[in-house]
Protein backbone atom coordinates (compact mmCIF):
# COMPACT_ATOMS: atom_id res chain seq x y z
CA UNK A 1 0.00 0.00 0.00
CA UNK A 2 2.91 2.36 0.66
CA UNK A 3 4.33 2.03 -2.85
CA UNK A 4 0.95 2.44 -4.54
CA UNK A 5 0.70 6.00 -3.29
CA UNK A 6 3.90 6.89 -5.11
CA UNK A 7 2.70 6.00 -8.61
CA UNK A 8 2.81 9.11 -10.80
CA UNK A 9 1.52 10.30 -14.14
CA UNK A 10 3.81 13.34 -14.35
CA UNK A 11 7.12 12.30 -15.93
CA UNK A 12 10.22 14.08 -17.22
CA UNK A 13 11.81 13.27 -20.58
CA UNK A 14 15.54 13.81 -19.97
CA UNK A 15 16.20 13.82 -23.71
CA UNK A 16 14.29 17.13 -23.86
CA UNK A 17 15.04 18.57 -20.40
CA UNK A 18 17.64 21.35 -20.34
CA UNK A 19 17.65 21.83 -16.57
CA UNK A 20 16.18 25.33 -16.77
CA UNK A 21 14.63 24.92 -13.28
CA UNK A 22 11.28 26.46 -14.28
CA UNK A 23 9.51 23.34 -13.01
CA UNK A 24 11.46 23.32 -9.75
CA UNK A 25 10.46 26.90 -8.98
CA UNK A 26 6.71 26.39 -9.44
CA UNK A 27 6.40 23.01 -7.72
CA UNK A 28 3.99 23.47 -4.83
CA UNK A 29 5.43 20.65 -2.74
CA UNK A 30 9.16 21.17 -3.46
CA UNK A 31 9.23 17.78 -5.19
CA UNK A 32 11.71 18.68 -7.95
CA UNK A 33 15.50 18.93 -7.87
CA UNK A 34 18.10 19.58 -10.56
CA UNK A 35 20.63 16.73 -10.65
CA UNK A 36 23.39 16.42 -13.26
CA UNK A 37 21.66 18.97 -15.43
CA UNK A 38 18.20 17.41 -15.44
CA UNK A 39 15.02 17.87 -13.41
CA UNK A 40 14.27 14.97 -11.08
CA UNK A 41 10.98 14.33 -9.26
CA UNK A 42 10.95 13.07 -5.68
CA UNK A 43 8.08 10.54 -5.72
CA UNK A 44 7.10 10.97 -2.09
CA UNK A 45 6.38 14.67 -2.54
CA UNK A 46 4.79 14.87 -5.99
CA UNK A 47 0.98 15.27 -6.07
CA UNK A 48 0.64 15.30 -9.90
CA UNK A 49 -0.92 18.76 -9.93
CA UNK A 50 0.77 19.48 -13.26
CA UNK A 51 2.09 22.96 -12.48
CA UNK A 52 5.50 21.85 -13.81
CA UNK A 53 3.79 20.69 -17.01
CA UNK A 54 2.38 24.16 -17.59
CA UNK A 55 5.69 26.03 -17.37
CA UNK A 56 8.17 23.69 -19.09
CA UNK A 57 9.49 25.57 -22.17
CA UNK A 58 10.89 22.36 -23.71
CA UNK A 59 7.78 20.24 -23.20
CA UNK A 60 10.02 17.80 -21.35
CA UNK A 61 7.34 17.32 -18.68
CA UNK A 62 4.53 15.07 -19.82
CA UNK A 63 1.55 13.23 -18.33
CA UNK A 64 1.63 9.48 -18.80
CA UNK A 65 -1.75 7.80 -19.27
CA UNK A 66 -2.92 4.45 -20.64
CA UNK A 67 -3.97 5.88 -24.00
CA UNK A 68 -6.19 4.50 -26.73
CA UNK A 69 -3.83 1.58 -27.14
CA UNK A 70 -5.17 0.28 -23.83
CA UNK A 71 -8.71 -0.03 -25.22
CA UNK A 72 -9.58 -3.69 -25.57
CA UNK A 73 -10.54 -5.08 -28.96
CA UNK A 74 -13.05 -7.36 -27.25
CA UNK A 75 -15.72 -7.07 -24.57
CA UNK A 76 -18.06 -4.14 -23.93
CA UNK A 77 -16.11 -0.88 -24.00
CA UNK A 78 -17.47 2.22 -22.28
CA UNK A 79 -15.97 5.71 -22.49
CA UNK A 80 -16.59 7.75 -19.35
CA UNK A 81 -16.59 11.40 -20.42
CA UNK A 82 -16.76 14.46 -18.11
CA UNK A 83 -18.94 17.37 -19.18
CA UNK A 84 -15.87 19.59 -19.33
CA UNK A 85 -14.85 17.60 -22.43
CA UNK A 86 -17.95 18.84 -24.23
CA UNK A 87 -16.95 22.37 -23.22
CA UNK A 88 -13.82 22.04 -25.33
CA UNK A 89 -15.91 22.28 -28.49
CA UNK A 90 -17.69 25.37 -29.86
CA UNK A 91 -21.29 25.74 -28.70
CA UNK A 92 -22.69 24.86 -32.14
CA UNK A 93 -21.61 21.27 -31.46
CA UNK A 94 -24.32 19.67 -29.35
CA UNK A 95 -23.49 17.30 -26.51
CA UNK A 96 -25.18 14.50 -28.44
CA UNK A 97 -23.01 15.12 -31.48
CA UNK A 98 -19.80 15.24 -29.43
CA UNK A 99 -20.60 12.06 -27.53
CA UNK A 100 -21.56 10.33 -30.76
CA UNK A 101 -18.14 11.20 -32.21
CA UNK A 102 -16.43 9.79 -29.10
CA UNK A 103 -18.38 6.57 -29.56
CA UNK A 104 -17.11 6.32 -33.13
CA UNK A 105 -13.52 6.55 -31.88
CA UNK A 106 -13.91 2.93 -30.81
CA UNK A 107 -16.40 2.45 -27.97
CA UNK A 108 -19.66 0.58 -27.57
CA UNK A 109 -21.14 3.20 -25.27
CA UNK A 110 -20.34 6.71 -24.03
CA UNK A 111 -21.52 7.84 -20.62
CA UNK A 112 -21.32 11.32 -19.17
CA UNK A 113 -19.77 11.45 -15.68
CA UNK A 114 -22.06 14.17 -14.38
CA UNK A 115 -25.06 11.85 -14.46
CA UNK A 116 -23.68 10.72 -11.09
CA UNK A 117 -24.11 14.21 -9.63
CA UNK A 118 -27.72 13.57 -8.58
CA UNK A 119 -26.36 10.80 -6.39
CA UNK A 120 -23.58 13.04 -5.06
CA UNK A 121 -26.09 15.66 -3.92
CA UNK A 122 -27.92 13.11 -1.77
CA UNK A 123 -24.63 11.70 -0.48
CA UNK A 124 -23.44 15.16 0.59
CA UNK A 125 -26.66 15.78 2.49
CA UNK A 126 -26.31 12.46 4.30
CA UNK A 127 -22.63 13.07 5.14
CA UNK A 128 -23.42 16.53 6.49
CA UNK A 129 -26.03 15.07 8.84
CA UNK A 130 -23.80 12.28 10.15
CA UNK A 131 -20.36 13.87 10.35
CA UNK A 132 -19.39 16.09 13.28
CA UNK A 133 -15.99 17.11 11.86
CA UNK A 134 -15.77 20.59 10.37
CA UNK A 135 -14.82 21.79 7.91
CA UNK A 136 -15.19 18.76 5.69
CA UNK A 137 -12.94 18.93 2.63
CA UNK A 138 -14.13 17.68 -0.76
CA UNK A 139 -12.45 14.52 -2.07
CA UNK A 140 -13.26 15.48 -5.67
CA UNK A 141 -9.78 16.73 -6.65
CA UNK A 142 -7.13 14.00 -6.18
CA UNK A 143 -4.29 16.53 -6.41
CA UNK A 144 -5.69 18.39 -3.39
CA UNK A 145 -6.17 15.13 -1.48
CA UNK A 146 -2.53 14.23 -2.03
CA UNK A 147 -1.40 17.76 -1.24
CA UNK A 148 -3.04 17.46 2.17
CA UNK A 149 -1.41 14.06 2.68
CA UNK A 150 2.01 15.52 1.91
CA UNK A 151 1.98 18.98 3.46
CA UNK A 152 -0.95 19.14 5.88
CA UNK A 153 -1.15 15.71 7.55
CA UNK A 154 -3.20 17.00 10.47
CA UNK A 155 -6.03 17.85 8.06
CA UNK A 156 -6.35 14.40 6.46
CA UNK A 157 -9.12 13.42 8.86
CA UNK A 158 -11.30 16.21 7.40
CA UNK A 159 -11.29 14.77 3.86
CA UNK A 160 -14.71 13.37 2.94
CA UNK A 161 -14.82 9.59 2.73
CA UNK A 162 -16.78 9.36 -0.50
CA UNK A 163 -15.84 8.44 -4.04
CA UNK A 164 -15.69 11.05 -6.81
CA UNK A 165 -18.49 11.23 -9.43
CA UNK A 166 -16.48 9.41 -12.11
CA UNK A 167 -16.07 6.42 -9.76
CA UNK A 168 -19.78 6.47 -8.89
CA UNK A 169 -20.62 6.56 -12.60
CA UNK A 170 -18.26 3.63 -13.26
CA UNK A 171 -19.82 1.60 -10.43
CA UNK A 172 -23.31 2.29 -11.80
CA UNK A 173 -22.27 1.19 -15.30
CA UNK A 174 -20.84 -2.06 -13.99
CA UNK A 175 -23.91 -2.87 -11.88
CA UNK A 176 -26.40 -1.94 -14.58
CA UNK A 177 -24.60 -3.94 -17.27
CA UNK A 178 -24.34 -6.94 -14.98
CA UNK A 179 -28.07 -6.69 -14.25
CA UNK A 180 -28.72 -6.72 -18.01
CA UNK A 181 -26.70 -9.91 -18.36
CA UNK A 182 -23.27 -8.49 -19.06
CA UNK A 183 -20.23 -10.50 -18.00
CA UNK A 184 -18.28 -8.46 -15.41
CA UNK A 185 -14.90 -9.56 -16.72
CA UNK A 186 -15.79 -8.32 -20.20
CA UNK A 187 -16.94 -4.82 -19.18
CA UNK A 188 -14.19 -2.25 -19.70
CA UNK A 189 -14.50 1.36 -18.57
CA UNK A 190 -12.13 4.06 -19.82
CA UNK A 191 -12.07 7.51 -18.27
CA UNK A 192 -11.27 10.49 -20.52
CA UNK A 193 -9.22 12.55 -18.09
CA UNK A 194 -8.62 16.32 -17.99
CA UNK A 195 -5.63 16.01 -15.65
CA UNK A 196 -2.71 13.87 -14.51
CA UNK A 197 -3.94 13.54 -10.92
CA UNK A 198 -7.05 11.62 -12.00
CA UNK A 199 -4.89 9.22 -13.97
CA UNK A 200 -3.04 8.47 -10.74
CA UNK A 201 -6.33 8.20 -8.85
CA UNK A 202 -7.42 5.46 -11.27
CA UNK A 203 -4.14 3.55 -10.91
CA UNK A 204 -3.62 4.02 -7.17
CA UNK A 205 -6.77 5.42 -5.54
CA UNK A 206 -6.53 6.86 -2.04
CA UNK A 207 -8.71 5.09 0.51
CA UNK A 208 -9.59 2.09 -1.65
CA UNK A 209 -7.78 -0.94 -3.01
CA UNK A 210 -8.93 -0.70 -6.61
CA UNK A 211 -10.61 1.82 -8.87
CA UNK A 212 -13.72 0.77 -10.85
CA UNK A 213 -12.04 2.39 -13.88
CA UNK A 214 -9.87 0.15 -16.05
CA UNK A 215 -7.75 2.81 -17.75
CA UNK A 216 -7.47 6.53 -18.47
CA UNK A 217 -7.07 8.34 -21.76
CA UNK A 218 -5.68 11.84 -22.27
CA UNK A 219 -8.53 14.21 -23.10
CA UNK A 220 -6.52 15.86 -25.88
CA UNK A 221 -6.08 12.51 -27.64
CA UNK A 222 -9.83 11.86 -27.68
CA UNK A 223 -10.53 15.50 -28.63
CA UNK A 224 -8.33 15.24 -31.73
CA UNK A 225 -9.93 11.97 -32.83
CA UNK A 226 -13.50 13.19 -32.21
CA UNK A 227 -12.85 16.49 -34.00
CA UNK A 228 -11.79 14.70 -37.16
CA UNK A 229 -14.88 12.49 -37.05
CA UNK A 230 -17.22 15.49 -36.69
CA UNK A 231 -15.73 17.37 -39.64
CA UNK A 232 -18.17 16.90 -42.51
CA UNK A 233 -20.41 14.65 -40.41
CA UNK A 234 -23.35 16.89 -39.57
CA UNK A 235 -25.26 14.58 -37.26
CA UNK A 236 -25.07 10.83 -37.53
CA UNK A 237 -27.51 10.35 -34.66
CA UNK A 238 -25.92 7.16 -33.40
CA UNK A 239 -25.91 8.29 -29.80
CA UNK A 240 -29.03 8.73 -27.69
CA UNK A 241 -30.14 12.14 -26.42
CA UNK A 242 -29.10 13.00 -22.87
CA UNK A 243 -32.34 14.66 -21.76
CA UNK A 244 -31.96 13.12 -18.29
CA UNK A 245 -28.98 15.30 -17.43
CA UNK A 246 -29.86 17.71 -14.62
CA UNK A 247 -29.12 21.32 -15.66
CA UNK A 248 -27.08 22.04 -12.55
CA UNK A 249 -25.07 18.82 -12.90
CA UNK A 250 -23.10 19.80 -16.01
CA UNK A 251 -21.09 22.40 -14.08
CA UNK A 252 -20.12 20.14 -11.15
CA UNK A 253 -16.47 20.02 -12.23
CA UNK A 254 -16.27 23.82 -12.41
CA UNK A 255 -15.22 25.84 -9.40
CA UNK A 256 -18.09 27.04 -7.22
CA UNK A 257 -20.76 24.45 -8.10
CA UNK A 258 -20.03 21.67 -5.63
CA UNK A 259 -20.24 23.90 -2.56
CA UNK A 260 -23.88 24.75 -3.29
CA UNK A 261 -24.99 21.29 -2.24
CA UNK A 262 -23.39 21.08 1.17
CA UNK A 263 -25.50 22.72 3.90
CA UNK A 264 -23.97 25.44 6.01
CA UNK A 265 -21.13 27.83 5.29
CA UNK A 266 -19.15 26.62 2.29
CA UNK A 267 -16.24 28.07 0.31
CA UNK A 268 -14.86 27.27 -3.14
CA UNK A 269 -11.12 27.72 -3.67
CA UNK A 270 -9.27 27.01 -6.91
CA UNK A 271 -5.65 27.22 -8.01
CA UNK A 272 -2.80 25.50 -6.14
CA UNK A 273 -1.37 28.71 -4.69
CA UNK A 274 -4.77 29.73 -3.33
CA UNK A 275 -5.45 26.25 -1.96
CA UNK A 276 -2.07 26.16 -0.20
CA UNK A 277 -2.52 29.64 1.27
CA UNK A 278 -5.92 28.68 2.67
CA UNK A 279 -4.76 25.32 4.05
CA UNK A 280 -1.87 27.06 5.80
CA UNK A 281 -4.32 29.31 7.63
CA UNK A 282 -6.71 26.45 8.36
CA UNK A 283 -3.98 24.23 9.82
CA UNK A 284 -2.63 27.07 11.96
CA UNK A 285 -6.10 27.70 13.41
CA UNK A 286 -6.59 31.15 11.88
CA UNK A 287 -9.81 30.12 10.11
CA UNK A 288 -12.89 28.61 11.72
CA UNK A 289 -16.67 28.44 11.37
CA UNK A 290 -16.64 26.78 7.95
CA UNK A 291 -18.66 23.64 7.21
CA UNK A 292 -17.35 22.63 3.78
CA UNK A 293 -14.40 23.38 1.52
CA UNK A 294 -14.53 22.77 -2.21
CA UNK A 295 -10.89 22.81 -3.34
CA UNK A 296 -9.59 22.43 -6.88
CA UNK A 297 -5.93 22.43 -7.89
CA UNK A 298 -6.68 24.04 -11.26
CA UNK A 299 -8.03 27.52 -11.96
CA UNK A 300 -11.72 27.36 -12.91
CA UNK A 301 -11.80 23.75 -11.70
CA UNK A 302 -11.42 20.92 -14.22
CA UNK A 303 -11.82 23.37 -17.11
CA UNK A 304 -8.24 24.39 -16.27
CA UNK A 305 -6.90 20.82 -16.29
CA UNK A 306 -3.53 20.44 -17.99
CA UNK A 307 -4.89 17.87 -20.47
CA UNK A 308 -7.80 20.05 -21.63
CA UNK A 309 -7.01 21.13 -25.21
CA UNK A 310 -9.12 24.30 -25.16
CA UNK A 311 -9.18 27.61 -23.34
CA UNK A 312 -10.56 27.22 -19.82
CA UNK A 313 -12.56 30.46 -19.87
CA UNK A 314 -14.28 29.53 -23.12
CA UNK A 315 -14.98 26.07 -21.74
CA UNK A 316 -16.67 27.58 -18.70
CA UNK A 317 -18.78 29.85 -20.91
CA UNK A 318 -19.86 26.93 -23.10
CA UNK A 319 -20.89 24.82 -20.13
CA UNK A 320 -22.89 27.73 -18.76
CA UNK A 321 -24.64 28.04 -22.13
CA UNK A 322 -25.36 24.32 -22.08
CA UNK A 323 -26.85 24.64 -18.61
CA UNK A 324 -29.21 27.36 -19.86
CA UNK A 325 -30.28 25.16 -22.78
CA UNK A 326 -31.02 22.27 -20.41
CA UNK A 327 -33.04 24.58 -18.15
CA UNK A 328 -35.04 25.77 -21.13
CA UNK A 329 -35.60 22.17 -22.22
CA UNK A 330 -36.73 21.26 -18.72
CA UNK A 331 -39.22 24.15 -18.62
CA UNK A 332 -40.54 23.36 -22.08
CA UNK A 333 -41.19 19.68 -21.37
CA UNK A 334 -42.29 20.16 -17.77
CA UNK A 335 -39.30 18.41 -16.22
CA UNK A 336 -36.48 16.15 -17.28
CA UNK A 337 -36.50 12.38 -17.57
CA UNK A 338 -35.66 10.35 -14.50
CA UNK A 339 -31.96 9.67 -14.11
CA UNK A 340 -31.53 5.87 -14.55
CA UNK A 341 -28.50 5.94 -12.25
CA UNK A 342 -30.71 6.86 -9.30
CA UNK A 343 -32.54 3.54 -9.62
CA UNK A 344 -29.30 2.02 -8.27
CA UNK A 345 -28.78 4.56 -5.48
CA UNK A 346 -29.25 2.04 -2.65
CA UNK A 347 -26.58 -0.19 -4.14
CA UNK A 348 -24.30 2.76 -4.82
CA UNK A 349 -24.64 4.08 -1.26
CA UNK A 350 -23.16 0.82 -0.04
CA UNK A 351 -20.22 1.12 -2.46
CA UNK A 352 -19.57 4.86 -2.44
CA UNK A 353 -17.54 5.10 0.76
CA UNK A 354 -13.75 4.97 1.04
CA UNK A 355 -11.39 4.33 3.93
CA UNK A 356 -10.02 7.25 5.94
CA UNK A 357 -7.21 9.17 4.27
CA UNK A 358 -3.89 9.08 6.11
CA UNK A 359 -0.72 11.19 5.81
CA UNK A 360 1.80 9.98 3.29
CA UNK A 361 4.62 7.90 4.62
CA UNK A 362 8.15 8.48 3.40
CA UNK A 363 8.43 12.19 4.14
CA UNK A 364 9.53 11.86 7.75
CA UNK A 365 13.20 12.56 8.42
CA UNK A 366 13.41 9.36 10.44
CA UNK A 367 11.12 6.65 11.83
CA UNK A 368 12.67 7.22 15.24
CA UNK A 369 11.17 10.36 16.81
CA UNK A 370 14.31 11.08 18.82
CA UNK A 371 16.45 10.97 15.68
CA UNK A 372 13.92 13.13 13.88
CA UNK A 373 14.27 15.84 16.53
CA UNK A 374 18.05 15.70 16.22
CA UNK A 375 17.79 16.07 12.44
CA UNK A 376 15.41 19.02 12.80
CA UNK A 377 17.97 20.70 15.04
CA UNK A 378 20.62 20.06 12.41
CA UNK A 379 18.39 21.62 9.75
CA UNK A 380 18.03 24.73 11.90
CA UNK A 381 21.83 24.94 12.28
CA UNK A 382 22.32 24.56 8.54
CA UNK A 383 19.82 27.33 7.90
CA UNK A 384 22.00 29.71 9.91
CA UNK A 385 24.80 29.19 7.36
CA UNK A 386 22.68 29.70 4.26
CA UNK A 387 21.88 33.21 2.96
CA UNK A 388 18.12 32.66 2.76
CA UNK A 389 17.89 33.90 -0.84
CA UNK A 390 16.18 30.73 -2.14
CA UNK A 391 18.03 31.30 -5.40
CA UNK A 392 17.88 27.68 -6.56
CA UNK A 393 21.53 27.61 -7.67
CA UNK A 394 22.04 24.57 -5.43
CA UNK A 395 19.56 22.53 -7.48
CA UNK A 396 16.93 22.69 -4.73
CA UNK A 397 13.98 25.13 -4.70
CA UNK A 398 15.10 26.89 -1.50
CA UNK A 399 17.52 26.95 1.41
CA UNK A 400 15.22 24.90 3.63
CA UNK A 401 14.89 22.24 0.94
CA UNK A 402 18.67 22.05 0.60
CA UNK A 403 19.05 21.68 4.38
CA UNK A 404 16.55 18.81 4.35
CA UNK A 405 18.40 17.15 1.45
CA UNK A 406 21.68 17.42 3.35
CA UNK A 407 20.18 15.81 6.45
CA UNK A 408 18.78 13.02 4.29
CA UNK A 409 22.21 12.47 2.74
CA UNK A 410 21.16 13.61 -0.74
CA UNK A 411 23.32 16.76 -0.86
CA UNK A 412 26.21 18.49 0.87
CA UNK A 413 26.68 21.97 2.31
CA UNK A 414 29.01 22.81 -0.57
CA UNK A 415 26.02 22.72 -2.92
CA UNK A 416 25.27 26.28 -1.78
CA UNK A 417 27.26 28.64 -4.05
CA UNK A 418 27.55 31.23 -1.27
CA UNK A 419 28.96 28.68 1.17
CA UNK A 420 31.33 27.60 -1.60
CA UNK A 421 32.82 31.08 -1.79
CA UNK A 422 33.37 31.14 1.99
CA UNK A 423 34.94 27.67 1.89
CA UNK A 424 37.25 28.71 -0.95
CA UNK A 425 38.27 31.85 0.94
CA UNK A 426 39.13 29.74 4.01
CA UNK A 427 40.95 27.14 1.85
CA UNK A 428 38.47 24.40 2.75
CA UNK A 429 37.42 23.95 -0.87
CA UNK A 430 39.53 24.38 -4.00
CA UNK A 431 38.16 26.09 -7.12
CA UNK A 432 38.40 22.75 -8.95
CA UNK A 433 36.37 21.03 -6.25
CA UNK A 434 33.76 23.79 -6.38
CA UNK A 435 33.57 23.36 -10.15
CA UNK A 436 32.94 19.63 -9.72
CA UNK A 437 30.06 20.40 -7.35
CA UNK A 438 28.51 22.79 -9.87
CA UNK A 439 28.81 20.16 -12.61
CA UNK A 440 27.19 17.58 -10.33
CA UNK A 441 24.16 19.82 -10.05
CA UNK A 442 23.88 21.49 -13.43
CA UNK A 443 25.57 18.94 -15.69
CA UNK A 444 29.05 18.34 -17.03
CA UNK A 445 28.59 20.25 -20.27
CA UNK A 446 26.60 23.16 -18.83
CA UNK A 447 29.63 25.44 -18.51
CA UNK A 448 31.24 24.59 -21.86
CA UNK A 449 30.04 27.94 -23.22
CA UNK A 450 32.78 29.57 -21.11
CA UNK A 451 35.57 27.49 -22.70
CA UNK A 452 37.34 27.71 -26.04
CA UNK A 453 38.01 24.81 -28.39
CA UNK A 454 41.08 23.83 -26.33
CA UNK A 455 39.06 23.56 -23.11
CA UNK A 456 40.47 26.73 -21.55
CA UNK A 457 38.37 29.46 -19.99
CA UNK A 458 37.48 32.05 -22.57
CA UNK A 459 35.57 35.28 -21.90
CA UNK A 460 35.03 37.95 -24.48
CA UNK A 461 34.27 41.49 -23.33
CA UNK A 462 31.35 43.21 -25.06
Amino acid sequence: MKDRNYIHSIQIDTSKCIGCSHCMRVCSTQAIRIVEGFARIQPGRCVDCGECYRVCPQRAVYAKDDGLDAVSSEGYRIALVPSVFIGQFPSEYSATRVLDAVKQVGFDEVFEVEQAVDFMKEAYKSIAEKSVSRPLISSFCPAVVRLIQVQYPSLTELIMQVKAPHDIAALYLRKSKEKDGGIPERIYIYYVTPCAAKTVAARAPVGELQSPIDATINMTEIFNKASKIMVGNKNSGLHKTFANMSPDSVNWSLSGTEKKYFPGRSLAIDGMDNVIEFLEKLESGHISGIDFLEMRACDQGCAGGILCPGNRFLAVERLEHRQKRLLKLKDTHGGSERNPLMAFKDTLHGLSGVDPVYPREGLLLDDDMEKTLIKLQRIDRLMSYFPGFDCGACGAPGCRSLAEDIVRGKASISHCVFVQRVMEKNYKLSPDQAFVVIEKIWGRNRLNKYRDSDGKESFTAY
